[in-house]
């Protein structure tokens, strides 16, 4: 005699639930040599004195290349805290190019619609942005990129 079909619903449903999540494991994706995501530390600082600017909402658009990232079709965003850092979380099988925005102020370097920043160049050894505000730079750090702004003149901010 076999069971009403409501007693092997669970136990069917276990099994299912059983493969996939054993498929989708954390230790597959680290033996696969690819990482799931990474942790870019994304610092804004002021492009006049090096000093960090604290509570900046930063927009960041993504792409898979330098054009995408430009075209703005995929956006996150993040807050930097006290030392102007925020931490963004990029999926590199998806994200290979960002595009940094400090929300409300002038970015210090040139034509800032056209840059975009490589992963792999972050990860590996780090980018600073060129800094036209100032005579203010810093180190780059792997893992790092470091952004220079400024407050929107009077002007700038009329034109918006």
């Amino acid at each position: 005699m076999s069971r009403p079909i409501l007693y092997r619903f669970p136990v069917a449903l276990c099994f299912v639930l059983g493969a996939v999540f054993s498929s989708s494991s954390p230790l597959k994706a680290q033996t696969d040599g690819v990482p799931k995501s990474v942790d870019i530390a994304v610092q804004v600082l002021d492009g006049r004195n090096g000093k960090p600017i604290a509570n900046q909402r930063v927009l960041v658009f993504v792409g898979a290349s330098s054009e995408a990232a430009k075209s703005h079709a995929e956006h996150t965003d993040l807050t930097t805290d006290k030392d102007g850092l925020g931490i963004l979380r990029v999926h590199p099988d998806q994200t290979q190019w960002i595009q940094v925005w400090a929300d409300g102020r002038v970015l210090c370097y040139p034509d800032p619609n056209q840059s975009s920043f490589s992963i792999d160049a972050i990860m590996s050894t780090g980018i600073v942005a060129p800094n036209s505000c100032s005579g203010v730079m810093k180190d780059p750090t792997p893992g790092h990129l470091i952004i220079f702004a400024r407050p929107a003149r009077f002007m700038e901010k009329m034109k918006r």
